[in-house]
C-alpha cells in the first residue's frame, strides 16, 4: 500500500492526464460547471462556531441528536481504543466528558465529511486511501500545532482539508470517462488527482466559506517549502501531509522516510528542533491508531 499512496504525493501538473480528459475538465473549471458537493449542515454549524472555547456543549449536542446516523458513528469513534474505550458509552454527553468538547468537534466534524465527501463511485481502494490520508494529516497537523502552542483545532481542520478537492476531481473523471467510453484507470484518476486537486479544492473551500489558514492550506501545501511567507498555517500542513505519506509506508520505509525528512527547511520554518521532530515521528503508532477508528 506505500508505494500506491505515495505515488498521490507529488502533483504531477497534468502528465499522464489523456488530452481529451484534460480538454474537459479545464472547459468544467472555465465554464464553472463544476458539481461541486455541500459541506454537511453539522460540520458546516461547527466550523462557523470558531473555536471550542466559544463552543457550547448543549448545542453541539442538540446538532447529533438531529442526525442519529451521524450520532451513532461518533460513539462507536468514542468507544474505540484509540479513545480510551475500554468502558463503553452510552450517550453523546458521556463521549464529552470522556474526550472533551476539541477533540468531540473534531471527530464529529470528520466522521461528517467522511460520510457526505469521501463516499460513492467507483475506484473505492482509492477513495479509502485519499480519506486515510487525509484522517492521519488531520492528526499530524494537530501535534504539530501542539509543539508549536498554536490552535490545534484549526491545524486539525487544515491537515484534514488540505487534499479536499481530491474526491471532487475523482468524481468528475469517472463522469467523464464514462461520457467519453473510456476506462477510467487508476494510473489516469492518480494523474488528474495530482493535476488539479488544489484548484478544485480551493474552489470548493470558497463555497463552503472556509477560512483563509484553511484556504491558503488547501491552495499551497504543496508550496510552502519555498512559499515561507505563506504562514504557519501552510507549513504545518505541509509537514503533516508529508508525514502522513511516511506514516502508511513499511516500517523500513518509514525509517528511510524520516532519514530523508531529518533535515526538512520545514523543521526550520516553523521552529522545530530536533527534540521536537523526534516526538511527531514516535506519533506514529498514535495517529494510525486514531485514524483507524475514523475510517473504521
Amino acid at each position: 500500500m506505500g508505494e500506491s499512496v505515495s505515488a498521490l504525493s507529488i502533483p504531477s501538473n497534468a502528465v499522464g492526464v489523456p488530452a481529451r480528459l484534460q480538454e474537459r475538465i479545464e472547459r468544467r473549471l472555465t465554464e464553472g460547471t463544476l458539481d461541486l458537493p455541500m459541506l454537511p449542515q453539522v460540520a458546516s454549524e461547527i466550523l462557523a462556531q470558531g473555536d471550542a472555547e466559544s463552543s457550547d456543549v448543549r448545542r453541539l449536542s442538540d446538532l447529533l441528536h438531529r442526525d442519529q446516523a451521524l450520532a451513532g458513528h461518533v460513539l462507536r469513534v468514542a468507544n474505540s481504543a484509540a479513545f480510551g474505550g475500554d468502558v463503553k458509552i452510552q450517550s453523546i454527553q458521556q463521549a464529552l466528558i470522556r474526550i472533551g468538547l476539541v477533540q468531540m468537534r473534531e471527530i464529529v466534524v470528520t466522521v461528517a465529511l467522511h460520510g457526505k465527501v469521501f463516499r460513492g463511485g467507483s475506484q473505492q481502494d482509492l477513495l479509502a486511501e485519499l480519506w486515510r490520508h487525509s484522517t492521519i494529516a488531520g492528526l499530524y497537523a494537530k501535534e504539530i500545532a501542539r509543539h508549536l502552542r498554536s490552535n490545534v483545532e484549526s491545524a486539525f481542520v487544515c491537515g484534514l482539508l488540505h487534499d479536499v478537492g481530491k474526491p471532487v476531481v475523482l468524481g468528475m473523471v469517472l463522469d467523464l470517462r464514462r461520457e467519453l467510453g473510456e476506462p477510467a484507470t487508476r494510473a489516469t484518476c492518480v494523474a488528474a488527482l495530482d493535476a488539479f486537486h488544489t484548484r478544485i479544492g480551493r474552489l470548493l473551500a470558497e463555497r463552503w466559506a472556509l477560512p483563509e489558514p484553511v484556504l491558503d492550506s488547501i491552495t499551497f501545501h504543496h508550496e510552502a517549502e519555498a512559499a515561507t511567507q505563506l504562514g504557519k498555517a501552510v507549513q504545518m500542513t505541509a509537514l503533516a501531509d508529508l508525514l502522513a505519506y511516511a506514516a502508511v509506508k513499511s516500517d523500513e520505509a518509514f525509517e528511510a522516510d524520516r532519514a530523508l525528512l531529518a533535515g526538512h527547511p520545514l523543521y526550520g520554518a516553523l521552529n522545530l528542533y530536533p527534540d521536537d521532530v523526534e516526538a511527531l515521528f514516535a506519533k506514529r503508532a498514535s495517529v494510525l491508531a486514531q485514524a483507524e477508528a475514523f475510517t473504521s
